[in-house]
């Protein structure tokens, strides 16, 4: 049977994530570990305390990048087949990368270090902000920034018709909140991420990180991945590079990428990380059939039986 995996990216996260899991999946406790030791960090505290650093970048991105595998390594565990295509947001696409073997579980978290800490030294003492604007078309979003913006102000994530990310200088996003509602808004969503992620203030991080990438050995895909970039299927080691690289400072095309998706007519897709976020967000572009988020331990527990060995 034919099914996609969806990886989620920050803004996923929440406090107690997987405590299920964790208790009954020994690949949560052994991908954990291999973490922490790389991070010298105690990541699993971070999950398990309602420890504020879970939305601080450096923190989110190695914690989600750990779990989404994790889930992953029990279904492979189980015997349980490949995707015909796979697809993150954000982060999420490092995980599905990660998933399809284009690199080892260490040199993913050698590149999410990097990536991390690039992002975070190209916002330097900015005051930023990223919030969610729910049914307002992108178009007249654009029209909107583009009159009011000052210094910084950009729409990001293009994640559905009606619900696209905007990133900015804190003040510049709390100005913009009323006349975006007066233009019919529904509602405007403040996230949880750290750092101005996919806007042009990560220009000078995304050219580090594409030297950084020479430290990490890529090797074909077991499946496909679709990009965040452009929305299509990087077919060269190469190309996954440059793309990896790019889409930190470039917005998500989700909607284009949701389109991609489509051309596979795949009737099944799983989330392998927190929550259903890119369930929600499918749906909102209209793609058809049954979903299904790991998150909830009784529900993966049956999708291993029906699909495992």
């Amino acid at each position: 049977m034919s099914f996609s995996l969806m990886f989620p990216g920050q803004g996923s996260q929440y406090s107690g994530m997987f405590t299920e899991h964790f208790s009954e999946f020994i690949e949560f406790k052994e991908a954990m570990d291999i973490g922490e030791n790389f991070y010298k960090e105690n990541l699993s505290e971070i999950i398990f305390n309602n420890d504020e650093r879970i939305s601080d970048t450096f923190y989110t991105q190695p914690i989600l990048l750990i779990t989404s595998y994790a889930c992953f390594k029990v279904w492979k565990n189980k015997g349980c087949p490949d995707p015909k295509v796979a697809i993150g947001h954000s982060l999420g696409e490092v995980s599905a990368y990660l998933s399809s073997g284009v690199f080892s579980f260490e040199d993913a978290l050698k590149l999410i270090r990097y990536r991390a800490s690039f992002m975070i030294e190209g916002k330097g003492n900015t005051k930023t902000k990223m919030s969610a604007v729910l049914g307002l078309d992108p178009d007249e979003i654009d029209k909107i920034l583009l009159d009011k913006k000052k210094n910084f102000l950009e729409a990001v994530n293009f994640n559905s018709p009606s619900q696209t990310v905007i990133v900015g200088n804190a003040d510049e996003i709390e100005s913009i909140k009323a006349t975006l509602i007066e233009n019919g808004a529904k509602k405007i969503i403040d996230l949880s991420v750290s750092v101005p992620s996919h806007s042009s203030m990560m220009n000078v991080a995304s050219t580090k990180l594409q030297l950084a990438l020479d430290d990490i050995n890529f090797k074909s895909q077991n499946f496909s991945v679709i990009n965040n970039f452009d929305a299509k299927v990087s077919l060269t080691e190469g190309e996954v590079k440059d793309k990896l690289a790019k889409q930190i400072s470039n917005p998500v095309q989700w909607v284009d990428s949701m389109k991609r998706l489509k051309k596979y007519s795949i009737k099944t897709h799983m989330e392998f990380g927190p929550g259903k976020v890119l369930s929600s967000l499918a749906k909102q572009n209209r793609i058809e059939g049954e979903f299904n988020s790991v998150d909830n331990l009784e529900i993966f527990l049956k999708l291993l039986e029906e699909y495992g060995c």
